[in-house]
């Protein structure tokens, strides 16, 4: 059963909050900042959305002026005498009236003003190190180690670049706006969706959607917003969108790129889609895979690489779930449930072989 996810009032204060982070970071005027105390000082939640989004933003410039915005940001006289010095409203409730014209007015104006601005930005991960950003529409990016995504964000087009590594996009609804993420040789199209996309090479890739749906078309594939009529009603079946062959994944489902060819659309239970998006909570889960494959997938998050000493040992099967870049952990795991002895050949090389007998 897909995902139904219905626009709220907290979206709509997230979605204001993240386009007055963008607005900070690229500096506010003096006008600007006023409309943005007034917005500020209407409520909590818009504080509170504010400064958790603040904390996500990759530049220290937007919490300075933050600082300097709300030296004392539950300073509630402050915000009484701020309030009642505009002298237009006889009450609080007509005080919160022109609030909220002010808001519509603002949000109108911002939204036009975000779409026409080019945004560029280069986001990238270390080995072993995982970052969360959010984008100047509002959708968050979550990198997975050793990761490099460039975004190129214009009028009418939201275009993102996946060079290596591994993110998961909650991509921020704009019907307006098609958001597409290219990685080697194809490009997952999305609109108000959560997925995930791994590149292990540019012919190898993995896309798991949990909520919504994605196209996967040739990067040469420019979608514009018209395509999405068509591509809202299809199924997860090969379509033709304005003449153009896609593969549509629906939430709950995985697909599988190899050698630029995209595998019969998998169906994942649960328990598949916790396993393969474990690492958002900084966690490795196996079931079954063969220890080389377990050992590979550890390697992406360590500068450590291991050494298997036969064949018999790479093909074991290993189940479990293990703090990611905890090298030490696996370790002791493998010796204790299969009587696998390690010995360091280096500071980054373990080599790994079974018990002897005696």
């Amino acid at each position: 059963m897909s995902n139904i996810h219905q626009f709220t009032p907290k979206d709509l204060i997230l979605e204001t909050a993240a386009n007055w982070i963008s607005a900070i970071d690229r500096g506010l005027n003096k006008a600007e900042k006023e409309q943005f105390k007034l917005w500020m000082l209407q409520s909590n939640a818009h504080q509170d959305a504010v400064y958790e989004l603040a904390k996500l933003w990759d530049e220290l410039s937007v919490l300075n002026e933050l600082s300097t915005l709300f030296p004392h940001k539950n300073n509630t006289e402050e915000k009484s005498k701020w309030v009642f010095s505009y002298g237009i409203a006889a009450s609080l409730f007509a005080a919160l009236m022109i609030c909220s014209y002010l808001l519509v007015n603002l949000e109108t104006g911002y939204n036009q003003a975000l779409a026409k601005v080019n945004y560029t930005k280069i986001y990238k991960t270390k080995v072993g190190e995982q970052a969360t950003y959010v984008l100047p529409d509002g959708t968050i990016v979550q990198l997975n180690t050793n990761s490099l995504l460039e975004v190129a964000y214009s009028k009418g087009r939201r275009q993102l670049l996946l060079s290596r590594g591994e993110g998961r996009f909650n991509v921020a609804k704009d019907a307006t706006r098609p958001f597409s993420v290219m990685a080697g040789d194809k490009s997952f199209t999305a609109l108000g969706t959560v997925f995930n996309v791994q590149r292990n090479t540019s012919s190898h890739l993995e896309l798991v959607v949990t909520e919504g749906k994605v196209m996967i078309t040739d990067p040469s594939v420019a979608v514009d917003a018209n395509d999405f009529k068509a591509y809202q009603l299809a199924d997860n079946s090969t379509q033709k969108i304005r003449k153009i062959n896609a593969n549509i994944v629906l939430s709950g489902e995985k697909a599988i790129i190899e050698k630029s060819v995209t595998a019969p659309i998998k169906r994942l239970s649960a328990d598949d889609v916790q396993r393969d998006l474990a690492w958002q909570n900084g966690m490795l889960i196996f079931n079954g895979e063969q220890l080389s494959d377990a050992l590979n997938e550890v390697s992406r998050y360590t500068a450590t690489r291991f050494e298997l000493s036969s064949a018999e040992l790479a093909n074991i099967k290993v189940a479990g779930v293990f703090k990611a870049g905890d090298v030490a952990g696996l370790l002791e795991s493998l010796k204790t449930n299969f009587s696998i002895d390690h010995e360091r050949l280096g500071e980054h090389v373990v080599s790994l072989k079974r018990q002897t007998k005696s």
